[in-house]
């Protein structure tokens, strides 16, 4: 090499440890490591020596570090593959297993802060109202509980779009968002998403009340509220419990079925589900509280659901009907989907992936990815092998912030 190419080596290498982000790590730094995605002046939080499950269905993590700066997870992995930020609190879990913030999916009068920091301290960081009792919530409520971690993040579904005396205005009396036209429906979806609403709830419920039919939203209308729906980016929950009814939601576009249905369900139908993509939200714990035997179809039918690769998201019902519900963890729901045949793995995926896209937040929440909002929780022991873990909170993260320790 002459002294010419000699000088320009030189250079270039000058150059490119100049252009490259220092960062100092307290560990090794492998080729797989993500160190240049991190902002040295910032502080990180980082959880180390756990099990880490991170939602999606993949094996454990074991010995696996997960970084957190602001609210946003910024690195998850196994410790060999990660360089720790020197400047970084550490958070020792040594036994513990480390999963993304559960949700509840299907919940009502959510709009308590009682509630959400009930909903917050034991791991359920997210819940997703279906039908608030009053609409639209009080603005000074919503912002006190957006700005404070000790809080649940409440997705809204704002009220039921039906037709008039439909379900639930028919049995429970109150209010809805009632249409009569096609062109009804549009405006009532962008009305409820203008007012604040994340998902849209509607009613396909055929049964009767005082001996009458209770009134039912037409095909047409059920197409163009998904159809709106979709074109605002969000998705469409129903609220059926009878197969016929089912089949609409499945041949209408409906993203998420709300309630297991009572009745036995056909093969026919589970492959539609299926095929489609669609998410049950079996709320046993409803029907285990009506009683009246229904509970029995419902665990069978999710049981077949389950086996045929149908997804589930959790979710309960809290106080749909105004019997006792379960507060905080549910693991009440969690061990009737257990004795459905869901292995806990498959549970653990209801309650943070799947009912993270139920809740149309999949982008930010309910997996431990880089780059997701840090919603996590820490329990002691091993939940894939004895789902009783779950009520052993250590930690709670919510929005990055630590809101709970031992």
């Amino acid at each position: 090499m002459n002294h010419k190419m000699l000088v320009i080596a030189v250079v270039s290498i000058l150059l490119a440890a100049c252009a490259a982000p220092v960062v100092p790590t307290a560990a090794p730094v492998t080729p797989s490591a993500t160190l240049q995605t991190f902002d040295a002046a910032l502080p990180a939080l980082v959880i180390v020596s756990g099990t880490l499950i991170d939602g999606t269905g993949a094996d454990p993590i074991k010995d696996a570090v997960l970084i957190i700066q602001g609210e946003r997870i910024v690195a998850v992995g196994a410790r060999s593959s990660i360089g720790i930020p020197a400047n970084a609190q550490i958070i020792e879990v040594q036994g513990a297993t480390i999963l993304p913030g559960f949700f509840n999916a299907h919940v009502h009068g959510a709009y308590d802060e009682e509630k959400l920091a009930a909903w917050a301290q034991e791991g359920v960081t997210t819940v997703r109202d279906l039908g608030a009792n009053q609409w639209p919530p009080s603005q000074v409520l919503l912002d006190r509980v957006e700005k404070d971690n000790r809080y649940a993040r409440l997705i809204s579904g704002g009220i039921f779009i039906t037709p008039p005396g439909g379900y639930p205005i028919a049995v429970f009396g109150g209010s809805g968002k009632t249409i009569s036209t096609t062109e009804e429906a549009q405006l009532a979806v962008n009305e409820l998403l203008d007012q604040g609403a994340d998902v849209i709830k509607i009613s396909l419920e055929s049964g009767q009340i005082f001996g009458r039919q209770i009134p039912m939203l037409t095909t047409e209308q059920v197409q163009a509220i998904v159809a709106t729906a979709q074109q605002r980016g969000t998705r469409v929950s129903a609220h059926a419990t009878v197969t016929k009814d089912l089949q609409r939601a499945i041949d209408e576009g409906i993203d998420d079925v709300a309630h297991m249905v009572v009745d036995p369900i056909n093969d026919k139908l589970i492959k539609a589900m299926t095929e489609r993509d669609m998410v049950w939200v079996p709320t046993i714990e409803l029907w285990k509280n009506v009683g009246q035997g229904q509970d029995t179809n419902v665990i069978d039918n999710l049981r077949r659901y389950v086996a045929a690769d149908g997804k589930v998201a959790l979710g309960t019902d809290f106080e749909g009907y105004y019997t006792p519900f379960q507060l905080g963890m549910p693991t009440k729901e969690i061990g009737w989907m257990s004795e459905a045949g869901m292995t806990p793995m498959q549970i653990i995926v209801a309650a943070t992936k799947n009912a993270a896209y139920v809740s149309n937040v999949e982008q930010d929440l309910g997996t431990l990815e880089a780059g997701k909002i840090a919603d996590v929780l820490i329990v002691k022991g091993d939940p894939l092998q004895d789902l009783k873990a779950l009520s052993n909170v250590q930690y709670v993260i919510h929005n990055g912030e630590v809101i709970r320790k031992p």
